[in-house]
């Protein structure tokens, strides 16, 4: 079974999940808190797309960093921070980021494509099958009981875990979810798109027996109402994996993004 480590961490999922949030009010830095930083990182890609590109940082991530007696602009500072596209989407670029790692998510929702290279958990390990199993392990925890829509979040209906890292004790997974069923906003009003969420999730197995895997904590790193009431078909890039910015001009492609079907 999964429990969250605190009961304030299930209420603050459950109030944001309460109603659709526009994306980029609350998931992304504004671009105001970052204009210190002189690193700057621009990638090309091999063709245009209406495309949404996001960095992440490694060093501030929430496994990392804890947030306890942060201020608001430290929080800011924090967050993944979205690109401005040009050149019909060939082009995204980030005029400001803080010294450090960094990996790329590309959205797309007409075509409804996620391309990431997102490095999950640090110390993981790459014994053949086991990544496998202690997903499977996982995702038998957050099943939850029959009663329940699907257990953990259960606010969403439909889950798919994309990819998982672990080094057997600690790890973390990327999953997308989104809600076939009725969601209203709080004015009443029935949500007419499909609300969708792409996560990367921290876990632990519980030192108490017969708990399994505890959530850590979360990182959201998408979150919208759209049209399309099917999942996000997804492929890992290499090329978006690690990106190293300091305080120089960074440029990285042409970077292709194969169809989810040649993954």
């Amino acid at each position: 079974m999964i429990k969250y480590v605190t009961g304030a961490f299930i209420l603050a999922l459950s109030t944001c999940a309460a109603r659709a949030v526009p994306v980029g009010t609350y998931l992304y830095a504004n671009d105001a808190y970052l204009e210190q930083y002189k690193g700057t990182l621009t990638v090309t890609f091999a063709s245009p797309g209406d495309r949404l590109v996001i960095a992440y940082g490694y060093k501030n991530r929430k496994l990392r960093q804890s947030r306890h007696g942060t201020t608001e602009t430290d929080r800011e500072r924090f967050k993944p921070v979205q690109a401005h596209m040009t050149d019909n989407g060939k082009k995204a670029h980030f005029p400001h980021l803080a010294p450090d790692f960094y990996d790329i998510i590309v959205i797309n929702e007409n075509d409804m494509t996620l391309h990431e290279g997102l490095h999950l958990y640090q110390s993981a390990t790459n014994e053949t099958g086991r990544s496998a199993d202690l997903l499977a392990e996982v995702k038998k925890g957050l099943k939850g009981p029959e009663r329940l829509v699907s257990g953990w979040e259960s606010f969403f209906d439909t889950k798919e875990f994309l990819r998982f890292e672990s080094d057997g004790t600690r790890g973390c997974f990327l999953i997308q979810q989104m809600r076939l069923a009725k969601a209203y906003e709080e004015s009443g009003a029935e949500i007419k798109g499909c609300i969708h969420s792409i996560d990367m999730c921290w876990l632990e197995r519980a030192k108490v027996e017969g708990v399994g895997w505890q959530v850590i904590t979360r990182q959201q790193l998408y979150r919208a109402e759209i049209q399309p009431r099917k999942l996000f078909e997804h492929a890992y890039v290499p090329a978006l994996n690690r990106i190293r910015v300091g305080v120089r001009q960074v440029h990285i492609g042409p970077v292709e993004l194969p169809h989810p079907h040649n993954e």
